[in-house]
């Protein structure tokens, strides 16, 4: 009886292993295919702000070459002569020591300069520069202006874009030592949309280039 159970095992076995090999080989000739689709995240991998961004009014680009006009600055003891587009208004601001020029036939917030007169904080260039960034990184926090971005940073200045209001705008700043200095003495900023960005820098480096101390 021993002998026909040894046998039978024996027999299971072989028909066994008959089955897997014939299993096996079926699967090569055929191979598994395995589909999948793409499988949305359950939540993103990082934060992700959207942005809604309002059109400006169709205003054609900022132009260069603008005429410019002399113009004197002065609050407290210091005092600065540069030019500023002719036909702009002047507006002093709170603390009197900086002033907008805007073009009167232009609706606003479009583009402007800015000119301001900063020696009192006895900064270096360099100084002078990041304190401004930080305070547009108040604003930031605060929620007066969303997604600043710092696109470019000099010696002297700095380009950066934000959403005010939902309208995207460009600024760019420069920072000016009196001659043998290397304290900031005066900023010149302007202000405008992406697509003013060839008169901003013409305006930019002209207004820059007339101012005397």
């Amino acid at each position: 009886m021993r002998v026909r159970w040894i046998g039978l095992a024996l027999a299971l076995v072989v028909v066994g292993g008959a089955a897997g090999y014939a299993f096996g080989q079926s699967q090569e000739d055929e191979p598994a295919s395995i589909s999948a689709g793409p499988v949305p995240a359950a939540s993103p991998s990082y934060p992700v702000n959207e942005y809604v961004v309002v059109p400006d009014p169709g205003i054609a680009p900022l132009a260069t070459d603008l005429p410019l006009h002399p113009a004197r600055f002065r609050t407290g003891d210091l005092r600065m002569r540069a030019s500023a587009p002719v036909g702009w208004r002047r507006a002093v601001l709170q603390g009197g020591d900086s002033w907008n020029f805007a073009d009167p036939d232009v609706p606003q917030p479009t583009y402007m300069l800015r000119v301001g007169l900063i020696a009192g904080d006895r900064a270096s260039l360099n100084a002078a520069r990041e304190f401004r960034i930080s305070k547009l990184e108040d604003a930031e926090a605060n929620g007066d202006l969303e997604h600043l971005v710092v696109e470019e940073r000099s010696e002297d200045g700095f380009t950066a874009t934000y959403l005010s209001g939902g309208h995207l705008r460009v600024t760019m700043e420069r920072f000016l030592p009196q001659p043998g200095s290397t304290q900031a003495y005066a900023t010149i900023a302007v202000v405008g949309r992406d697509r003013d960005r060839e008169g901003m820098a013409d305006l930019l480096e002209r207004v820059t280039a007339s101012a005397t101390f």
